[in-house]
């Protein structure tokens, strides 16, 4: 279906206009439930390629799904948020939300001259409602009769409620799908049950973020699964190979004079220190860097515990003791991560990507945090060539990672690599 994006967007504009009058929660629900669909709709054409949705089709769902509940707009706010003590009138004019969102979808299409795409949009706004046993409202339509994009918003759009605690308590995200598998929330296409099931960490990675549309955003546009993330892997990891081998022999003399250099300054211990480390999938690995810090440094953290100048779980002091003379400018230059090329060599690093984190680290992690352990980690990332670093907030830092993945490419790799060679002659390390 070839999409006539200027109307279709007229449409979409005009849509967003009448959902603004609604509150901050039923908005966040409104996006909450695009990003489910699209986690939903992108697990059907995974398990069922031969019915596939096309490119196209998809997309208008999705910006469709945010429209589910346009109708409510005849509704008063308070009305919609009470959690109980609705009346008989209140509740039918709820209910009649799906016939007024398709009839709004008509008028717009009409006005904007929208050709097919407006099919889908006025089918998911009418009968998102509709049940797979026909118990649903508003024309009691039964199985196959309900049009699959309206099946597939109606199972996101109960997911959301169920964990959303605008109407009742929320549930978790293990007590919402039990609920919809088992049937407690109307019954449904058991095809699609099937996408919910096999869509749970996508589901639960989102609903994770419930309350922050901007990570709704960022986890919405994430696509790790596709064709075009797998070539960029490969592409990428040749690169990998390719540079490391080649800097580990065009640096090897410089390798050897920062290695003498600690050995000198500090002779107490090896000038490599060795740290394990989380890589992708949370594998443990073995990391490589220039020792910067005297020998009993790890001993002396908890002494230093009360000077942490960082949130979150990471450990950071901008003037920290323990750093020696040798080790204060090889930390300044980011020299002392040059040993990290053998782990690059090896596969467990990548020269570009989430710095891999201390296993006590990612025990404080929450599930959006640990995103960032779905790819291999790199020797530099967008928080490493970022000015004054250390006064980014670990949030911060989380969401640019997350970016980072969402939004990977290897001219984005490129780019931070040689960003990364100005922080160099800068001294913009820690």
């Amino acid at each position: 279906m070839a999409v006539k994006e200027s109307r279709l967007d007229k449409v979409i504009s005009f849509s967003q206009v009448l959902l603004s009058y609604h509150t901050d929660e039923s908005l966040t629900h409104f996006a909450l439930v695009k990003a489910y669909t699209k986690v939903l709709c992108k697990q059907y054409n995974r398990l069922y390629p031969e019915k596939a949705i096309d490119k196209d089709t998809l997309s208008i769902i999705v910006q469709g799904a945010e429209l589910h509940d346009i109708g409510k707009i005849y509704v008063a706010n308070d009305v919609l948020n009470r959690k109980n003590g609705l009346t008989e009138n209140e509740f039918d004019r709820i209910k009649h939300h799906t016939t007024n969102g398709g009839s709004i979808i008509n008028r717009m299409a009409e006005n904007c001259r929208l050709g097919p795409e407006k099919n889908i949009l006025f089918n998911i706004c009418m009968y998102h409602h509709e049940r797979w046993d026909g118990s649903g409202y508003p024309e009691g339509l039964a199985g196959d009769a309900i049009p699959l994009e309206a099946q597939i918003v109606s199972i996101a759009e109960v997911y959301s409620a169920l964990t959303e605690d605008n109407y009742r308590k929320a549930m978790t995200h293990e007590e919402a799908m039990r609920t919809i598998l088992a049937g407690e929330s109307g019954q449904f296409n058991p095809v699609l049950l099937k996408c919910l099931e096999a869509s749970s960490d996508g589901l639960h990675d989102i609903q994770s973020v419930s309350h922050d549309k901007k990570r709704i955003g960022l986890l919405e546009s994430m696509d790790n699964t596709s064709n075009r993330f797998y070539h960029y892997r490969q592409v990428k990891r040749f690169c990998d190979v390719c540079i490391s081998a080649a800097g580990l022999v065009v640096l090897s003399p410089l390798l050897a004079a920062i290695a003498l250099a600690v050995f000198i300054d500090d002779p107490k211990g090896s000038p490599i220190f060795k740290q394990t480390r989380l890589g992708r999938h949370s594998q443990p690995f073995t990391m490589y860097k220039f020792r910067s810090m005297v020998v009993n440094a790890e001993a002396m953290k908890e002494q230093l515990a009360a000077m942490n100048e960082k949130d979150g779980p990471v450990f950071k002091i901008a003037k920290d003791p323990r750093i020696t003379r040798v080790g204060r400018f090889i930390r300044a230059t980011n020299l002392d991560e040059l040993p990290q090329l053998f782990n690059v060599l090896k596969g467990d690093m990548s020269l570009v990507g989430p710095r891999p984190p201390l296993p006590k680290e990612v025990k404080e992690y929450s599930r959006y945090h640990e995103i960032r352990l779905s790819i291999t980690p790199g020797l530099t990332c967008i928080w490493q060539i970022q000015p004054q670093r250390d006064l980014i907030g670990f949030e911060e830092w989380m969401d640019m990672d997350v970016t980072y993945i969402a939004t990977h490419s290897l001219k984005q790799d490129a780019l931070i690599i040689l960003k990364t060679i100005g922080c160099i002659f800068r001294k913009t390390g820690t």
